[in-house]
């Protein structure tokens, strides 16, 4: 028997009449089979590969097979859009079988949000983290999750490697000790390099696990490129690429979208903008372009890179070089859907940026992508964890405190004594005090974390200090950023791609008034910052950036023009170069001499090399530093690579050269200003710095 013959009658009759199937995919057998068997599963599948039928047709037959009249299971998606976007998918097919969904996130309003008091419950929730944990927080929330069974983790990938997913293990945990009943875990994700890895985090190691994996058919994709230093001629470019079709362009920061947005509307029809920074409502607009008849391009960042179905799309548009090979791929596979060819323009400035676009194609074709690895040592969500403990409780003696954040696995990895030398620094600073034996939030976290009821605890995302732009009139624009609105009001700036006055900054709400412009004379592009901003070009398309040039040529067949500017650019290289190692040259330069260090390792790493490198320098030296290598200028002899090589050894060999690192700003992480500089500073230069990896690479040297 067939495991479609094996699901519910109901939800047989939902597939057959509603949907128009009479036979499941691959992939959702599998993990029909696997959640009934009761393990927790990772379903890796293509965009549009059925992954969301995979995660809901074993939890929607469980429900009609064993029905509780409560919360029966959790979705819990990165981002509100991709909920928004998910919803009527779902509710659609909940409701066909009687079963009832409810949404919560921040742009729910109040009188639409789940009540733990009264009514009937509903058998799904669609919510975010940061939401759960509100839920989490009420004092019924045992009651409420006492019988819930399935928790599903949309694009868990996005969540694995920063705080938020230790929020979210944190969350997982907590869950299960509300629950009487055994909760599945399903994991939803693209293609990631270590998937087994990935299931673990996700999963626990008692626990039953299986990774449903199946690969995409082979599918038409077509690449064009176009490499001009002119930035103009690029924007000329991306207008004809897009011009008459519905397509995204996608960039890599928010200001590179603001900046492309004027240009493209001069020369096109139908222009839209979506990224984090502007309004909800502006964003619903870019989305719903693509319901419209005609032409539509959306300029987006991230935020239209994971799941969200935005239809018949004819073509991405990729302004500047992919990251990473993950980001290469999620974007790729926002077309070529319903059996048409997956259509990506690369718009690139030199040919640097066509070797990292070209290495993204060629990882791809190896089905090679980033291994993704957990935060480790998550001293920052630990400080949020004790504080939403505390807050719940009239005090908690040490051992109280030490026994239940030990309980989340998140915190296995931190030490005892790191706990009391988190606890104890806490206390002198103010932000604990005791009665007796037990410990209370002190007087200063009561002043900073407890205003609006302790809302900065839901969230371990750091908030940049981001001032809302309204209208006079209360409309809402978007956010912009601390540092561009301070000064004097008045500057005129574009902005949605519409031109500015700021008028007046509330510092006390956190809010800057703006008015609509006519000025053509000194308007300014708005800029963000981030907590950390990106890390640049991935170590893994640096690597096999470092193969092609090993190899002498790529394997994708360029268009002539192209293949001649990356040959050009191998042919300049030596060909010495061995993938993994530290390839050091010497060059003459107008005055003197530089040394290139190529590692080929990343910017973090290069910039983390750059700066101890120049500790060990005697002089001046200026340092340039790129995803690929790291020159430094200004030898007097040509012999300057021997310095460079000894200075570089050095490094290796001493075991406290990585204490030389600036720290960072407490405001790095969201409660930095919470942890004592010892544990910062462990922090910092295992999930900043990631030395451990740079100490790895100083180890395979031959110079």
């Amino acid at each position: 028997m067939s495991t479609f013959q094996d699901l519910h009658p109901v939800l047989q009759e939902i597939l057959i009449s509603g949907l128009r199937w009479d036979e499941l995919r691959e992939v959702q057998e599998a993990s029909l089979s696997a959640v009934s068997s009761g393990a927790d599963i990772l379903v890796l599948a293509p965009t549009a590969g059925g992954k969301t039928e995979s995660a809901f047709l074993p939890v929607l037959d469980a429900i009609l097979k064993r029905p509780t009249g409560k919360l029966s299971a959790v979705y819990l998606s990165p981002l509100k859009a991709l909920i928004n976007d998910q919803t009527e998918r779902i509710v659609s097919l909940a409701n066909r079988a009687g079963l009832s969904v409810a949404v919560q996130h921040g742009d729910v309003k109040g009188a639409d949000r789940w009540k733990f008091q009264g009514g009937e419950e509903p058998d799904i929730l669609l919510t975010t983290p940061e939401s759960l944990e509100v839920l989490l927080g009420d004092k019924d929330a045992n009651q409420a999750f006492s019988r819930l069974r399935f928790v599903i983790i949309d694009e868990i990938h996005a969540f694995i490697e920063t705080s938020r997913g230790v929020h979210l293990r944190c969350l997982l945990d907590r869950l299960s000790f509300a629950s009487a009943e055994h909760i599945i875990r399903i994991g939803l994700s693209a293609t990631v390099g270590n998937p087994e890895e990935l299931l673990s985090w996700m999963s626990a190691p008692e626990r039953q696990k299986q990774l449903v994996r199946v690969p995409s058919p082979p599918a038409k994709k077509a690449f064009t490129f176009c490499v001009n230093p002119d930035f103009f001629s690029r924007i000329d470019a991306a207008a004809d690429a897009v011009r008459g079709r519905k397509s995204l362009i996608f960039v890599e920061s928010r200001s590179l979208a603001e900046r492309l947005v004027e240009p493209l509307r001069e020369r096109l029809s139908s222009v839209h903008i979506h990224h984090s920074a502007v309004s909800p409502e502006d964003r619903r607009e870019a989305e719903a372009a693509f319901a419209s008849g005609g032409e539509a391009c959306v300029i987006c960042t991230s935020t239209l890179e994971l799941g969200i179905d935005i239809g018949n799309l004819d073509l991405v548009v990729q302004f500047g070089p992919p990251l990473s090979v993950a980001s290469f791929l999620q974007r790729l596979g926002r077309t070529g859907r319903r059996g048409k060819p997956a259509q990506m323009a690369f718009i690139l400035q030199n040919p640097c940026e066509l070797l990292a676009a070209v290495s993204a194609v060629e990882c791809a074709m190896q089905h090679k992508s980033e291994d993704l690895h957990p935060a480790s040592f998550a001293a920052d969500v630990l400080i949020q964890q004790l504080f939403l403990l505390l807050k719940r409780t009239a005090g908690l003696g040490m051992p109280q405190i030490r026994a239940t954040l030990k309980a989340l696995s998140a915190f296995s990895d931190i030490p005892d004594e790191t706990v009391l030398q988190i606890l104890s620094f806490l206390e002198e600073q103010g932000y604990l005090s005791r009665s007796g034996d037990l410990y209370l939030p002190g007087t200063k976290a009561e002043a900073e974390l407890g205003k609006s009821h302790w809302k900065a605890l839901l969230s371990v995302i750091n908030d940049t200090g981001g001032y809302l732009a309204v209208l006079p009139d209360g409309t809402v624009v978007g956010t912009l950023d601390a540092r561009f609105v301070a000064g004097d009001p008045g500057r005129v700036f574009t902005f949605t791609g519409k031109t500015w006055r700021l008028l007046h900054r509330d510092d006390a709400h956190r809010r800057a008034l703006i008015e609509p412009s006519s000025a053509s004379r000194d308007i300014k592009r708005p800029f963000w910052g981030g907590s950390g901003g990106s890390s640049g070009i991935s170590p893994l398309l640096c690597f096999q950036a470092a193969e092609i040039i090993a190899r002498g040529h790529t394997l994708l067949p360029l268009p002539k023009a192209e293949a001649e500017l990356l040959d050009d650019l191998i042919r300049r290289l030596p060909d010495d170069i061995i993938p993994g190692k530290i390839h050091l040259r010497t060059e003459p330069e107008v005055n003197g001499w530089s040394v290139v260090a190529a590692t080929f390792a990343g910017e973090t790493a290069n910039r983390v090399l750059a700066t101890l490198l120049k500790n060990r320098m005697s002089g001046v030296h200026e340092v340039r530093v790129t995803p690929y290598a790291i020159r430094i200028f200004g030898f007097a002899s040509p012999d300057a690579g021997d310095a460079v090589a000894r200075a570089l050894s050095e490094i290796a060999d001493d075991p406290h050269a990585f204490e030389e690192l600036p720290p960072l700003p407490d405001t790095f992480w969201k409660f930095g200003a919470y942890l004592p500089p010892a544990v910062k500073k462990e922090m910092t230069d295992i999930r900043y710095y990631r030395t451990a990896d740079i100490r790895a690479l100083l180890q395979n040297r031959d110079f």
